[in-house]
């Protein structure tokens, strides 16, 4: 069950002063809404208590009602209820409605001098031997979110084990379209493997920090974790992501400290615990940490490893690099080693052996780590976790905060000027091109000047990446930069892309060796730092986890900032995140037994939830919906032509019943009738007829006879393509005059349409997966 999360929700209204762990790991704190919250509001009342309450409690946590004004609202409600309600018109009555949904958690103590683990907090000093310090004061602690409760709490939701029953129904191809697909997973999936039981999960987790407040270095740590085997959509949904631990403070995490809980929670979960599900009955489910997602600072934490700017820095490979003069002073770059650019690999057996290593070095020489591994890791402590592989390389912060952000940096920065790779000069250019560029609804944010570039957001990078840097820089960037840069393009849109094939994933190896090879010859060496250097092992990554997008921060980094806006005070910080977190994971469950499917409550729900959602009309095939109005149009001679043409007889009359919008399969195309969008572009389309396949930009759609049958049509001018091919995402083309008419059945998918009239330039980009879009 799906449930969308409103963007700035505000669970003030629902706050404690602090926390009470003994309180919230009561049994009773567990349950949902109790029998009389499905009685009506009052005697004949089409809403129950329980629906009041929720669409009340979504709708002053979405517009950040006050405390106060909650409190006036309430007494407006009682105005006009009946002497015999059921319903509780005061503050605190509303706020203790709710109290019961925060999930159980637990509180571990650790030491403020060392960060070691504090069994008893009722200790004065620290019981480590490296430490014995005296605590002088409140010992801090940290907070873990039981994973097992929330997991139940899950499986207790109908139609939640369906979902994750996906992976059995994939064909079987050599294509890369999930998880389930790399070798990490099929390890665990083939010859019986655990994962092949439908009745057990696996997790992808991460964790980063996350700054609370402008004014002070206090920061957020939380350890999320997906399920793999939801659909991609609904696992990375916010209220489906489990947080199993938070550290909240000044200072760093001690990661021994902070996942020494949530290693015993797995070593359970792997062993198996009871499950009651709604739609299987009572089973035991075994979980699996399958993989981590991190950048790389956060990486060295987890995996005890030295930073990205140190010599071993590569978590894939044992290369050393070296250090580079850059400026007045040094960094440590990793060149391309052309013999073997990927290796020696590193592996999960030399890492436990240097880690034993380096532990009896320490003892007896000033050495800190060996081969970049500064000591044992306690991610070597999860069963059948793959310390090596199972650490994914994230294409958010190392392509696109890294080498996409460096590449804009070196061409545009003032910095940089009378460099051979530096075109300063022609950046008010590449401004004006992209205020051309009129991406489609898929795009949350529009091209921005280069002047914003250190406010540009990674979903912005990969936007010029992927769809606006080739079209614009062509006529801006020397020749040589030109084609280099297109090597990493092409590379990303096939590992990015929704079902790539072994040969494309190869491929994308062989452009981003060429890229890494070239860089140093083109820039300097001073600039191949470990981001540059990732490229080589970043198809390997595919191989082993899929498609970049599973294992990417993008939805990581969402959910944190959404945890960063439940922090409305600076006191308290854990209690506002967790009663936040709470409410939203309860959403799913409360919605199911509060509010029935297609009634009145559930669609002011939904307005409610999302209200930019677009209204459907009718629906006119598979997932095919007519969005806005249908009015009756009178063709030209020009369209009356074409769908003579098309329909290869006259048809008895010019006048049809028209409409300007489609949702298609979740996609909006809006023709070029459509005179409302101005700064979007949702017209341009891939199609294939089965004898004619190319791109084209809509008009309108009709409403035709055929047949004896009524056939949606769409009038389209083709857009002129010399070359179709499928391992490039950008294909320049040539606008059309000719009107051309195409079933709605054969259009594919929408596409960006890059047009630059002051160079005559137009390209149509397409979407590598449709998954991952804004």
């Amino acid at each position: 069950m799906s449930f969308h999360v409103p963007e700035d929700l505000d669970m003030s209204f629902i706050q404690d002063d602090e926390l009470d762990s003994g309180d919230l790991n009561s049994a009773e704190n567990l349950n949902i809404f109790n029998d009389e919250d499905s009685q009506p509001l009052f005697e004949g009342a089409r809403v129950t208590t329980g629906a009041f309450m929720l669409l009340l409690a979504l709708f002053t946590s979405k517009h950040r009602i006050s405390g106060d004004g909650i409190q006036q609202l309430l007494q407006i409600v009682l105005l006009i209820l009946p002497s015999t309600h059921n319903f509780s018109v005061s503050l605190q009555a509303f706020r203790d409605f709710f109290k019961h949904l925060k999930n159980p958690l637990k509180k571990h103590y650790y030491c403020p001098s060392c960060s070691g683990y504090i069994e008893n907090p009722m200790e004065t000093t620290c019981s480590h031997l490296i430490c014995k310090k005296e605590f002088r004061e409140k010992v801090p602690y940290f907070l873990e979110i039981p994973v097992i409760e929330q997991i139940r709490s899950k499986f207790q939701q109908s139609g939640f084990y369906e979902q994750l029953q996906g992976r059995f129904h994939q064909p079987a191809d050599d294509k890369y379209k999930d998880i389930y697909d790399g070798t990490l997973y099929k390890n665990h999936f083939v010859n019986g493997g655990p994962l092949s039981c439908p009745e057990n999960i696996s997790f992808v987790f991460n964790t980063d920090g996350a700054s609370v407040f402008k004014s002070n270095n206090t920061s957020i740590w939380p350890v999320l974790m997906t399920i793999n085997e939801l659909p991609y959509k609904i696992r990375m949904m916010r209220e489906n992501m489990i947080l199993a631990g938070l550290w909240f403070g000044k200072q760093k995490p001690s990661m021994s400290t902070f996942l020494k809980p949530f290693k015993q929670t797995m070593l359970e979960f792997y062993k198996g615990v009871e499950i009651i599900s709604a739609d299987r009955g009572a089973f035991v489910c075994r979980g699996f940490l399958l993989a981590g997602t991190a950048d790389l600072p956060a990486r060295s934490l987890i995996c005890n490893s030295v930073q990205y700017n140190g010599s071993f820095g590569c978590w894939k490979c044992l290369q050393k690099g070296k250090t580079a003069k850059v400026g007045k002073g040094h960094t440590h770059v990793f060149p391309f080693c052309h013999g073997d650019p990927k290796g020696p690999p590193r592996t999960k057996e030399n890492v436990v052996q240097d880690a034993q290593e380096i532990v009896q070095l320490k003892q007896t020489k000033n050495i800190q780590n060996l081969h970049g591994v500064k000591g044992p890791s306690w991610l070597l402590l999860f069963p059948d976790f793959s310390v090596v592989d199972g650490i994914a390389i994230d294409y958010m912060h190392g392509v696109l905060l890294g080498v996409q952000k460096l590449l804009l940096r070196l061409w545009f920065d003032k910095s940089f000027v009378g460099k051979p790779f530096n075109f300063h000069n022609s950046s008010s250019k590449l401004d004006e091109l992209l205020e051309c560029i009129h991406p489609t609804s898929d795009v949350s944010r529009l091209p921005r000047s280069l002047k914003d570039l250190k406010y540009w957001k990674a979903s912005e990078y990969r936007s010029f990446l992927l769809y606006y840097g080739a079209p614009t820089l062509q006529s801006i960037i020397g020749p040589d930069y030109f084609q280099h840069y297109l090597k990493l393009v092409q590379a990303l849109f096939l590992l990015l892309k929704f079902a790539s094939t072994t040969n494309e994933i190869d491929h994308a190896e062989i452009l981003l060796y060429s890229f890494c090879r070239q860089f140093a010859n083109l820039y300097d060496e001073c600039y191949m730092t470990l981001n540059i250097h990732q490229l080589v092992h970043l198809s390997d990554s595919v191989r082993t986890l899929g498609p970049l997008y599973t294992h990417s921060c993008f939805p990581f980094e969402d959910k944190n900032g959404f945890l960063l806006k439940t922090i409305r005070g600076t006191q308290n910080i854990d209690s506002q995140i967790i009663t936040g977190i709470s409410f939203v994971q309860k959403l799913p469950e409360l919605k199911e037994k509060c509010i029935f499917k297609d009634t009145l409550e559930d669609t002011l729900c939904k307005s409610i939830e999302n209200p930019n959602v677009i209204k459907r009309g009718q629906q006119i095939g598979e997932q095919v919906y007519i969005l806005g109005a249908v009015k009756r149009k009178q063709l030209d001679d020009v369209h009356f032509n074409a769908l003579t043409n098309y329909l290869e007889i006259v048809p008895f009359t010019d006048t049809f019943l028209s409409f300007n919008r489609l949702e298609l399969k979740q996609q909006l195309i809006y023709g070029i009738d459509y005179s409302r969008m101005i700064k979007r572009d949702n017209s341009t389309v891939f199609f294939d007829t089965g004898t004619l396949k190319g791109f084209c930009r809509v008009h309108f759609f009709c409403e035709v006879e055929r047949d004896d049958d009524i056939e949606i049509v769409a009038f389209v001018n083709q857009l002129s393509c010399q070359n179709y091919r499928e391992d490039t995402n950008i294909r320049s083309v040539q606008k059309t005059n000719t009107v051309t008419v195409i079933p709605v059945t054969s259009i594919k998918s929408s596409c960006i349409l890059v047009d630059l009239p002051k160079t005559n330039s137009c390209y149509v980009c397409m979407f590598p997966n449709k998954l991952e879009c804004d």
